[in-house]
């Protein structure tokens, strides 16, 4: 699995923590939910502060780092299954990001994951996420991911 393919499962499954909060309607892991202008398209600054929202959801204990625990117990909460079953632990999808190497998930860690994805999903770098760069990049990140 390549890198860009662990940062698709550790963003998107961070999406999916924000599908079970009821405050978040639509869910993050929408389009409609990171659009928060309603003008159609998801631009980098809307991206950004969508993932801050997930690294918020995903930080258990508020301490500013999310641990392989709190992901895994994130992913358990919304999907009703062991984290096992994503495919990858929580630890894994650490490991990709985690620039010092601590094992830990910082916001900052987070940030540029979410920056580097936003990037990849932007076909015609415009700045900017269509419907359709946003439904393609999902899956075809999910896809490379799964394999």
């Amino acid at each position: 699995m390549t890198r860009a393919h662990i940062l698709a499962a550790l963003c998107l499954s961070s999406a999916a923590v924000l599908a079970a909060d009821p405050k978040a309607q639509p869910a993050l892991a929408e389009f409609d939910g990171v659009d928060a202008n309603r003008d159609g398209r998801i631009s980098a600054a809307e991206h950004a502060a969508a993932a801050k929202k997930m690294f918020r959801a995903m930080d258990a204990n508020r301490d500013g780092n999310v641990t392989a625990a709190e992901m895994d117990a994130a992913y358990s909460k919304v999907t009703g299954n062991k984290a096992e079953q994503s495919g990858m632990s929580g630890a894994d999808k650490i490991k990709v990001v985690d620039r010092d190497g601590d094992g830990v998930l910082t916001a900052s860690e987070h940030d540029a994951a979410a920056k580097e994805m936003f990037r990849k999903m932007d076909a015609d770098r415009d700045g900017y996420l269509s419907r359709e760069e946003w439904t393609a990049g999902h899956a075809a990140l999910m896809s490379k991911a799964a394999k």
